[in-house]
């Protein structure tokens, strides 16, 4: 039986790109969750939950984010588009945090 990749660097191309999406997969759908659980937790207190409430409501959310995200991760075609998509829906969660963290922007 050949292989499919015969030379040695498409083999390497192709380790990198699973190492990559692998990453995505774990500590990208894990950044994404927990900034989405540290945002939704701020929303929720500023709406009038209770404190505790509001952080056990994100961080159970959180849970259901991150396995969609590892899913969405493994699923797509393009790793670049992926880490484009982590990174351009990580960065208004970060923002939104400094904006509502106390002794943040506001």
């Amino acid at each position: 039986m050949e292989a499919v990749l015969t030379r040695p660097g498409e083999r390497a191309g192709a380790r990198w790109l699973a190492a990559a999406r692998v990453l995505a997969g774990t500590l990208g759908a894990y950044g994404l969750a927990s900034l989405a659980t540290v945002a939704l937790a701020l929303v929720l207190a500023a709406l009038g939950f209770d404190r505790v409430e509001a952080v056990y409501t994100a961080q159970l959310l959180s849970f259901a984010l991150f396995a969609l995200v590892a899913i969405a991760v493994f699923h797509a075609r393009n790793i670049v588009w992926t880490w484009m998509c982590l990174v351009g829906a990580a960065v208004p969660l970060a923002l939104l945090n400094w904006w509502l963290m106390p002794g943040g922007a506001a």
